[in-house]
């Protein structure tokens, strides 16, 4: 069996994925190499087709690394699945519609109604590496290996927040600080003490109802802090940002002489 993110979560210490934005296939072998346990490929706010988001699945899936795609529309989702996606992120919900929206399209029933083809070949390929002899073997536990993750981005869902992260289907809970910000009228300033508090709501509400938060990591030590608040799966970077950085730190090495 190929690893899954519920796989990841038994593992001890932070569980570390790798926020994309390029899309050279390399950056997820670096990513393994690395040792970042799975990858996330933001389709929502980068330019990707979708040959090149298909070859980064495909490497995951060849290195027994988790996937998970943020969508940019929900009509994009079953294609995804079918290439070998294993983790959805769906952003702005906000609404109990929409969640239920997300749960329909990504889960198998009696969850949802996510449409079924077994003669797709990514999907073929996917269950052989998975160690599954047929496609009906698949379904009974697709519902498991395929989680859910919701980004709950603007302040207007407080009164929601119960409804959705409860809701079954639903296995991860995460944030957006930029969105968040934008909606309690503070445009860009992510550390701003109501998008730490809604955040930390969104934590404590997900632990509540036995859903898996996921935030982003900016740093160790706000790792180490929502980690004793009981988090334990974060995402890092974009790639591009770590790439940046780590170009700049080596030329400045260099000029040291």
């Amino acid at each position: 069996m190929t690893t899954t993110f519920k796989d990841l979560l038994k593992k001890e210490g932070p569980i570390l994925g790798l926020y994309l934005q390029s899309a050279d296939p390399f950056v997820v072998e670096a990513a393994k190499a690395a040792g970042f346990d799975f990858v996330r490929i933001d389709n929502e706010h980068v330019l990707y087709d979708y040959s090149q988001i298909k070859e980064l699945v495909r490497v995951a899936i060849l290195l027994d690394m988790p996937c998970q795609v943020r969508v940019c529309d929900l009509t994009d989702v079953t294609k995804l699945l079918d290439a070998g996606v294993t983790g959805i992120v769906v952003p702005d919900v906000n609404t109990v519609e929409r969640a239920r929206e997300a749960v329909r399209v990504t889960k198998y029933a009696p969850l949802g109604e996510r449409g079924m083809y077994p003669l797709q070949p990514p999907v073929g390929r996917y269950l052989s590496a998975a160690g599954f002899d047929n496609f009906a073997d698949y379904v009974k536990v697709a519902n498991e290996i395929v989680t859910l993750t919701v980004q709950i981005e603007d302040i207007k869902a407080k009164p929601y927040l119960d409804e959705i992260i409860s809701m079954a289907g639903i296995d991860m809970i995460s944030s957006g600080k930029a969105d968040i910000s934008q909606s309690i009228g503070k445009p860009g300033q992510t550390t701003a003490p109501e998008v730490v508090e809604f955040e930390k709501l969104l934590l404590s509400k997900a632990l509540e109802h036995g859903k898996t938060p996921l935030m982003k990591g900016d740093s160790p030590a706000f790792i180490k802090e929502m980690m004793g608040l009981g988090e334990k799966a974060f995402t890092c970077g974009p790639d591009e940002v770590i790439i940046a950085d780590a170009f700049k730190s080596y030329a400045e090495s260099l000029r040291k002489i």
